[in-house]
Parts: C-alpha cells; structure tokens; sequence
C-alpha cells in the first residue's frame, strides 16, 4: 500500500499532512513558504507548528477538513 499525502486549499493557503509520520506543511499560494511552515502531530491532534507567529484561520480550517484536531490554544 502506498502512502498517500491529505492535501486540501482554503483561500490561497495549502495545507499537506502526511498520515504515516505525524507531520504536515502549509505555503501560501503567492509567497510560497515565506507564509508557510511546519505543523507537528500526536495521532490526530495539532502539537506545534512553525514558520509563522500566529496559523493562518485558512490553514486551521485546512486542518479541520482533513479530520484532525486544533486546539483553542492556537486559534
């Protein structure tokens, strides 16, 4: 079986999650990874992230969608 990448797009940012190693990225659609970063997780919940100071609301929706957990903390 291949390993198989969740890809979704809100507004200009694409959030990607890689199900087999608990990590993901975002980069806008315009600026690339200057907007974008790293997000970390344990199972299907959001640990840490970075490249940016504050996650995009697109990027936290982006999450959602895929059918993983944000937490308040970093909305």
């Amino acid at each position: 079986m291949e390993d198989k990448q969740l890809r979704t797009q809100q507004g200009k940012f694409e959030t990607v999650i890689n199900p087999w190693d608990d990590f993901g990225y975002f980069e806008h659609e315009d600026y690339g990874d200057e907007w974008g970063g790293g997000l970390w997780f344990e199972g299907k919940n959001l640990i840490d992230y970075d490249g940016v100071y504050e996650l995009p609301s697109e990027v936290i929706a982006g999450i959602r969608e895929l059918g993983y957990i944000v937490a308040q903390e970093f909305e």
